[in-house]
């Protein structure tokens, strides 16, 4: 393991043909390994700044030279290039984030990227701060104690929300924001200002009301994750009393909700006609009747919110297709809080609409890329996740970075790197073709700045 203040860079070497890619990664392999080990981030933020831009790349996260040399020698040496490390990119990534919701919580989640990326740790702190006075408490605390209380309804919802807000922010400070977002549930909050509707300190003030009222409501309800479609569920146990569909994530993938015991004499069922199924991670019986003595003063307080118009296309998961032109209101928060989430067909409606290339998820874990590549929805699609579990750190974002840029992406580098590392670093050769070659030596010419994709923001009219 890396030690935790060890930084991340990512390397890139592009070409206008395979061979002149394997090319340069062979002569950038055997100039790194020729260095004394030590820190590669100074590397790394020269290669960036080198004719990055051509249709064949490469790139490789890395925190020490040893490391670096070893990925560029094994990449050169794969007369494939092997899939995933090289990419012909001719033109930028078409990309949707997919917003987490509730039951993915873990003690700790994120905390490793928190202590080891300056960037995630100052989006994560503006949550934090946001969060703060409508809470009574700092969700920033809970996740870095790693505290288990982070699976109560009060906790969940808003650490789940400032780890998506933290998390898109920062890929939009990168230059790697999307366009087109969907949330799962309680998602759809940091997906709102993703969008550009609802201002942090909006959406932070509504989640923090959701996960009061919702943790109010009396315990003894759940919810099961079944592994059967929708039809499939409804005709084994539709006719149980208390169980309730809560959610449609894909072909075969179905989620209950009720009390308990309800939902243990559904799974006893189910499993009798040997249909996987297991209890979701949660401390109520969400999109369910039983969230109902919730809904009205949630409703209010919604209602005292003005949403600006969105700025990029919105699958709701609640209507399971993209918003029109229905607004983010009251009636919508508290119908989304206990309507089921009908979360593959508004995935398969921003696919058919806004066409992406790569699915990028915004959350602690993986879970909504997971149903995205069962779902039949997206062959072709890249699938990624910068903080795919609880140890994951600036490695997995950067990981995350890289694989866009391989996909035709122009990242705003700068803000991977702290202006301490963004220093100019000797590169040998940098060769095209036989005939055709540039140095990298001394200070090297930026390339023109790509347009910075919009990250969220905090101030008005911005944005389970």
């Amino acid at each position: 393991r890396r030690a935790a203040a060890a930084p991340v860079g990512v390397f890139t070497v592009s070409a206008d043909t395979p061979e002149a890619l394997r090319r340069n990664l062979a002569v950038q392999a055997q100039a790194v390994a020729a260095r004394p080990r030590g820190e590669a981030a100074a590397l790394c933020w020269t290669s960036n700044r080198v004719k990055t831009g051509l249709p064949y790349r490469a790139a490789f996260p890395a925190c020490d030279t040893v490391e670096l040399a070893a990925a560029l020698r094994a990449a050169a040496e794969d007369e494939r290039l092997a899939a995933g490390i090289a990419d012909r990119a001719w033109r930028p990534p078409v990309v949707g984030f997919l917003f987490t919701g509730q039951g993915v919580q873990e003690p700790g989640m994120t905390a490793r990227l928190y202590r080891q990326s300056p960037l995630y740790r100052r989006r994560l702190d503006e949550a934090d701060a946001a969060l703060a006075p409508p809470l009574g408490a700092s969700v920033r605390d809970l996740l870095l104690a790693g505290d288990p209380a982070v699976h109560r309804t009060g906790r969940a919802q808003p650490a789940l929300f400032a780890v998506g807000y933290a998390l898109s922010a920062a890929l939009g400070d990168l230059g790697a924001g999307p366009h087109a977002v969907l949330g799962h549930s309680v998602g759809e909050f940091a997906a709102a200002v993703c969008a550009g509707a609802l201002t942090l300190e909006q959406a932070a003030a509504l989640v923090a009301e959701r996960a009061r009222l919702m943790d109010a409501l009396p315990d003894g309800g759940g919810m099961l994750s079944v592994r059967a479609g929708r039809e499939e569920t409804a005709e084994l146990v539709g006719d149980l009393p208390g169980v309730f569909l809560a959610a449609v994530n894909g072909p075969r993938s179905t989620v209950l909700s009720g009390a308990r015991e309800a939902l243990e004499r559904a799974a006893q069922v189910l499993r009798g006609h040997g249909v996987d199924c297991r209890d979701v991670a949660v401390s109520h019986a969400f999109h369910s009747p039983l969230v109902a003595p919730a809904l009205a003063p949630f409703a209010a307080a919604a209602d005292r919110v003005r949403p600006a118009a969105l700025r990029l296309p919105f699958a709701s998961t609640r209507y399971g297709r993209l918003l029109a032109d229905e607004p983010l209101d009251g009636a919508y928060w508290a119908a989304q809080a206990a309507e089921p989430v009908l979360f593959a067909d508004a995935l398969a409606d921003l696919v058919a609409q806004t066409a992406p290339t790569c699915l990028v998820e915004i959350g602690p874990a993986p879970q909504l890329i997971h149903l995205a590549g069962r779902s039949g929805a997206v062959d072709g699609v890249r699938l990624l996740h910068p903080a795919p579990g609880p140890d994951a750190g600036a490695a997995e974002l950067a990981e995350a970075v890289a694989a866009l840029y391989r996909s035709g992406l122009e990242p705003l580098w700068d803000e991977l790197y702290e202006p301490a590392w963004r220093r100019t670093e000797r590169l040998p050769a940098y060769a095209f073709s036989a005939e055709h070659r540039f140095r990298a030596q001394g200070p090297a010419a930026p390339e023109a700045a790509p347009a910075r994709a919009a990250a969220p923001q905090a101030g008005p009219g911005s944005a389970e």
